[in-house]
């Protein structure tokens, strides 16, 4: 028996590298995938965990409150850029995400200035084509490439704010650019954000993964939920009519059967000769006639007598 075969859906977007730059203890380190598929090994504590909370989805949803894979919001971005400072006051980091597709290349990245004396980091997200490296060089020397420089390379309009990088990610990575897509795309994140918890794959062996799937669907929108209460509500409707329909066809063809019985066997609507009756003439031509019951009657009533003079 023949296999069916994989499909491949080459159009799509697949990632292909991603890196950290001057984040948490990494200086610069930059992950193949292959096949769009990454696998990290190391022992506790090695920073295998980190590296996927800061950047998937986190590069997808540009959400920092949920960065943490446990759910349990320690993992923050301001933390990350304090441990590994080194002494650096104004710290500057990025991470980079790189999806590749026959027709080109897209990086999907966050530039991330981080202020030791405010503890505060500050995030701008950016969508280019251009490739980490030679043509996008965010270190070096060591020297991390500052802001105003990253602007002169991809473009002042191509920095962002955390809600504008999710409508490009939603629209150019994802595909949907519907105002109604919007709620899938939640569902897709959601999705991700399900999957990358630590302990998934202990609760996919006890067997709970259609469990998992469920809990990771999105809630239906009021909207959504209206429109569906008047289909139904249409149906209803529709039921009960074809049911006074059906009751109505049962009386007329009991009364048909009644009216049926009573007639003389030889008598028939098509033949009313048959039944002692003629068919009325007509008085013009092609004029059906009119039976007159009042001149009938009059024809059988009794005359008077005439009376004597």
């Amino acid at each position: 028996m023949n296999a069916t075969p994989v499909k491949h859906f080459e159009e799509r977007w697949r990632l292909v590298r991603a890196g950290v730059v001057n984040v948490w203890h990494y200086l610069d380190t930059e992950f193949a995938i292959s096949g769009g598929r990454l696998i990290l090994r190391g022992a506790n504590g090695s920073g295998k965990s980190r590296a996927l909370e800061m950047l998937l989805p986190f590069l997808f949803d540009a959400d920092r409150r949920r960065m943490d894979a446990t759910g349990s919001q320690k993992v923050s971005l301001d933390e990350l850029m304090r441990t590994g400072a080194r002494g650096q006051t104004n710290r500057i980091g990025y991470l980079w995400l790189e999806l590749a597709r026959p027709d080109g290349y897209l990086t999907l990245g966050a530039h991330i200035r981080y202020s030791a004396s405010a503890h505060r980091s500050e995030v701008q997200f950016f969508v280019t084509g251009k490739r980490v490296g030679a043509e996008l060089p965010l270190l070096d020397d060591r020297q991390v490439l500052s802001r105003e420089r990253l602007r002169d390379l991809i473009g002042a309009d191509a920095l962002t704010d955390a809600e504008q990088h999710r409508e490009h990610v939603r629209a150019r990575v994802f595909g949907l650019r519907g105002d109604g897509d919007r709620d899938r795309f939640t569902g897709l994140i959601q999705l991700l954000h399900t999957l990358r918890s630590p302990d998934v794959g202990n609760r996919i062996d006890e067997g709970k993964l259609p469990q998992i799937l469920s809990d990771a669907l999105p809630p239906l929108n009021e909207r959504t939920l209206e429109a569906a209460g008047e289909r139904l509500d249409g149906l209803t409707a529709t039921r009960l009519a074809q049911e006074q329909l059906a009751g109505t066809l049962e009386q007329v063809r009991r009364f048909h059967a009644v009216y049926t019985a009573g007639m003389p066997p030889a008598c028939s609507p098509r033949a009313p000769q048959r039944c002692g009756r003629r068919p009325p003439a007509s008085s013009k031509p092609g004029v059906p006639a009119m039976n007159s019951p009042v001149r009938a009657m009059d024809s059988r009533r009794p005359r008077a007598p005439p009376t004597s003079r």
